[in-house]
């Protein structure tokens, strides 16, 4: 199902609506011609049954909301591990401009390249659901920067605290984001009983008494519309990395941007 969340927003919504609006009319079809020769209406007039799909109805949307805004929840959560990261990354530039020459360049290019690494490297494998297999050894060429360095004053000793706070920030910015994009998606279980939910609310419209097949055509679609968007707003937000509505790095790309500036200045 990985190609499911590649989709644009656009063709992930032709996909879903078009798939439930056409097998709702379909599945009316075959199920309608047939409540008319059984004794259903004998027993339970439109009334009633409308009546229980209202009930059916309601039931769906609780269930639904709930996971709409859990997966939108996860979203927001995502995004805020990206923005964390990026500022981990800022802040940590910031204060290797407390470190003696060389070791200061070397430290702050090191720390560019992981921030590219992240934009050109990993990135376009989260929008895969893939993880990058050098992510560590990458991060890894900052920290060796870092703990080489021995402070020779008690001011340097305060500047080299700063730092490796500061990387140890990063550090657990960037497992909060790797965590994201492996984990955050709505179990199995829950997809079944949303999509089972919605197939009963809309199954209920094919008991329904009406006489022209164009009309119980209009009818079952109207309910069956209202489901498939939700559907559709849940699939889009599913993946936080993946598909037409998903995380950006243009938090990375902001911050590599000053750095990169700070770097043509030559300002410390």
């Amino acid at each position: 199902m990985n190609w499911f969340h590649q989709l644009t927003s656009l063709e992930l919504a032709a996909v879903v609506v078009g798939v439930i609006l056409s097998g709702s009319v379909a599945g009316m079809a075959l199920v309608a011609p047939r409540v008319r020769t059984s004794r259903l209406h004998q027993h339970f007039d439109n009334g009633t049954i409308a009546g229980l799909l209202s009930a059916l109805i309601g039931v769906y949307a609780v269930a639904a909301g709930l996971t709409a805004v859990a997966v939108w929840q996860n979203m927001d959560d995502a995004a805020a591990d990206v923005s964390r990261e990026a500022a981990a990354i800022a802040v940590l530039y910031h204060d290797l401009g407390g470190y003696p020459q060389p070791l200061q360049s070397r430290a702050r290019q090191a720390l560019i390249g992981y921030t590219r690494y992240v934009i050109n490297q990993e990135w376009p494998l989260h929008q895969k659901g893939e993880m990058p297999p050098n992510t560590i050894r990458i991060i890894e060429q900052a920290q060796h920067s870092i703990v080489s360095f021995e402070p020779a004053s008690e001011g340097q000793k305060l500047i080299q605290a700063q730092v490796l706070h500061a990387y140890n920030r990063l550090l657990e910015a960037h497992w909060l984001r790797v965590q994201a994009v492996k984990d955050t998606a709505l179990p199995a279980e829950l997809w079944v009983v949303v999509i089972l939910l919605g197939a009963i609310a809309i199954s209920s419209c094919f008991l329904l008494r009406v006489d022209s097949f164009p009309l119980h055509a209009t009818v079952t679609m109207l309910v069956a519309a209202p489901i498939a968007l939700v559907l559709y707003f849940i699939a889009v937000s599913d993946h936080p990395f993946q598909g037409g509505i998903s995380v950006s790095s243009e938090p990375y790309q902001a911050v590599l941007e000053k750095m990169l500036w700070i770097e043509a200045q030559g300002t410390p």
